[in-house]
């Protein structure tokens, strides 16, 4: 009697494990869900609307004034995406527009970068800021203090975007705690 309870439990178990197969969202009555809320949409963007532009670099500053992580993508057409973290403590999130002119110097200063591995020549300053640059199918690095002149006006110009110069407006901006 108590195997037989046990089978009928286990089998029950196993058939409430199983789902529809499909990988559709399936609402508590078994129907599948409705399309994406609001909420989802905004996230995903607007149906029909043209992707971002490629990427033109992709810029990380990591500890620059306690435990952040900024990074300031720049896409090709001017637009820009600014992340910044703050050590588990959640984080903000623009899309914002480069001011008239600044994109120009920007890929001048870019066209300049060293192409080895690294943006560093002589001694770094003691607990500065560590820069990532990925960058023409390449990755470059260097510490705050220490940046070649040959990289120093690319990693001013971005390290300057994260902290607002040369940036228009944003054009969207939320948080992990305000989506």
């Amino acid at each position: 009697m108590v195997r037989t309870r046990l089978a009928t439990f286990a089998a029950l178990l196993l058939l409430a494990g199983c789902g529809g197969g499909d990988g559709a969202p399936r609402a508590a009555h078994g129907t599948p869900s409705p399309e994406p809320t609001a909420a989802a949409a905004k996230a995903n963007g607007p149906i029909g609307k043209d992707r971002p532009a490629p990427e033109l670099v992709f810029f990380q500053r990591q500890g620059a004034g306690g435990a952040t992580l900024d990074t300031f993508t720049v896409r090709r057409d001017g637009t820009a995406r600014l992340e910044k973290r703050y050590g588990g403590a959640g984080g903000r999130f623009k899309d914002l527009e480069l001011r008239r002119g600044v994109l120009p110097r920007l890929k001048a200063a870019l066209a300049r970068l060293p192409r080895s591995g690294t943006l560093e020549r002589g001694t770094p300053d003691p607990g500065g800021a560590i820069y990532l640059m990925r960058y023409r199918g390449g990755t470059l690095t260097g510490r705050q203090g220490a940046i070649s002149p040959r990289a120093r006006p690319a990693v001013e110009l971005l390290d300057g975007f994260i902290d607002g110069s040369g940036v228009k407006r944003a054009t969207r901006e939320t948080s992990t705690n305000n989506p």
